[in-house]
């Protein structure tokens, strides 16, 4: 029978006295953990030094992961960055014409709006998505205000705030002259108590069947030309 190597009785003891895991004597003694198995698998840890075992090796996982949550957040960041510059590079070579502006707004009516036909009308939780569509809506086209309506969809538990947030969305949407139709209350939510960034969903309507079919349409053409375009490629 061989001799046992200095290096192996210093694992066996290692392993037997402190109750190392395979990845700590090998950083030790500088022996792979394939070597350290063939040699260390007949000793048994004890209940006690299984349990200091576990509890390093959920120690060490946590810190490899608070570790590894810095880098990702760093690369995180920085790709970020770089996104938000490209979108910038974009708008920058968008031409200032008003048939971008018209196809931007067919394009945000086309995805959100409702297409009930003789009105248009789009509904959000998010103020500058009116606002930007009550804005650009008034800008491109003559449009006649007494046909113009809001409404407001809340929980049931934000009834008393109803004349508060009608009276946040008028000074948010920079149209203190809106117009809000009768509140809808959804009797099926559960909330019990609503948060401070709670202004319910705004519906914005507009009344003019040629303006709906207008924008359905000029969505749909710009569509339908990019996918025949892509197609003759």
């Amino acid at each position: 029978m061989r001799a046992k190597t200095e290096k192996r009785i210093q694992a066996e003891s290692l392993r037997k006295e402190q109750g190392l895991s395979y990845s700590d004597i090998s950083k030790v003694i500088g022996v792979s953990k394939s070597t350290l198995s063939s040699w260390l698998n007949h000793i048994y840890l004890s209940d006690e030094q299984q349990e200091q075992l576990r509890r390093r090796m959920v120690s060490n996982r946590a810190s490899f992961a608070a570790r590894a949550w810095s880098v990702n957040q760093k690369r995180y960041q920085k790709a970020r960055q770089l996104a938000v510059q490209a979108g910038i590079g974009v708008f920058d070579e968008i031409p200032e014409h008003r048939s971008v502006d018209e196809l931007s707004l067919a394009m945000l009516y086309l995805g959100e709006g409702s297409k009930s036909y003789g009105r248009v009308q789009i509904a959000s939780t998010q103020v500058v998505i009116l606002r930007y569509f009550l804005t650009t809506l008034k800008q491109l086209y003559t449009i006649d205000e007494t046909r113009l309506r809001f409404r407001l969809n809340l929980v049931i538990a934000a009834i008393t705030f109803e004349n508060d947030f009608i009276d946040w969305w008028k000074t948010e949407l920079r149209y203190p002259s809106a117009r809000f139709s009768k509140t809808q209350y959804d009797p099926r939510s559960q909330v019990k108590k609503v948060t401070g960034n709670y202004h319910g969903v705004c519906t914005l309507t507009y009344c003019d069947s040629y303006l709906q079919r207008k924008l359905v349409s000029l969505a749909n053409v710009y569509i339908n030309s990019r996918i025949a375009m892509e197609g003759t490629r």
